[in-house]
């Protein structure tokens, strides 16, 4: 049997040397620097749209724990850093945001729907949708409330509003989701719709809980919410 050299025995002591951190991550970044800058910056402000929204619900907890309380510090931290190239963000920015983003919505807050439809309009389409839009918000869907045929009457004559309500007085959610602002105002308020968003809003916001409509004008005239 042949006698192993003594370049042998020394391999077989040898320790590896340890991995070299930076350049793994440099050859990471090179990897994904295929992507088309226009794509990556398409997802930046995609993030950051899912970033704003975030922040927006979660800052409504009265009690966050350590871990939301970390979360939401660093996600302001990262609102106010904006890439230097709006138009080709580097990947390191882009990953960044990625994680803090992800770090964000592992935090939600209970979330409601509520619905005022036509008779015969197919409800199950819409409560996905709303579910979706909680979601990219910070929400989990868990109730979901809806009158039918009853826009005429005033929301507190609503038996499925009534049932929103009793959700908000138990402090059962941290979100109001609805598919536009018309469900929310009552027919004496058609004058003057924003005065009634208003005041729904402000109270739903003493109780810690946020309003979202995905459709209807606010009323200063700005975007949906």
């Amino acid at each position: 049997m042949a006698t192993p050299t003594v370049e042998y025995r020394a391999a077989l002591n040898r320790e590896f040397a340890r991995a070299d951190t930076a350049l793994l991550e440099r050859l990471k970044e090179m990897l994904t620097a295929e992507e088309w800058p226009a794509e990556r910056a398409e997802r930046v402000r995609a993030d950051r749209r899912r970033l704003f929204e975030a922040v927006r619900t979660l800052a409504h907890v009265s009690d966050p724990s350590p871990a939301l309380a970390r979360a939401l510090w660093r996600a302001q931290q990262m609102r106010q850093i904006l890439p230097v190239h709006p138009d080709a963000p580097r990947v390191k920015y882009a990953a960044a945001l990625a994680r803090c983003v992800e770090e964000l919505l592992r935090h939600r807050v209970p979330a409601a729907a509520y619905t005022c439809t036509a008779e015969r309009v197919d409800l199950e389409p819409l409560y996905r949708r709303l579910a979706d839009a909680a979601a990219e918000r910070a929400g989990e869907l868990r109730f979901a409330h809806g009158d039918r045929h009853l826009h005429d009457w005033p929301l507190s004559e609503r038996p499925g509003w009534l049932r929103v309500q009793r959700l908000v007085q138990d402090r059962q959610i941290g979100m109001l989701i609805v598919d536009s602002a018309d469900v929310l105002v009552p027919p004496a308020q058609l004058h003057d719709p924003g005065w009634g968003r208003e005041m729904i809003e402000a109270w739903l916001g003493s109780c810690g809980i946020r309003l979202v409509c995905l459709a209807g004008r606010l009323p200063a005239g700005g975007d949906a919410r």
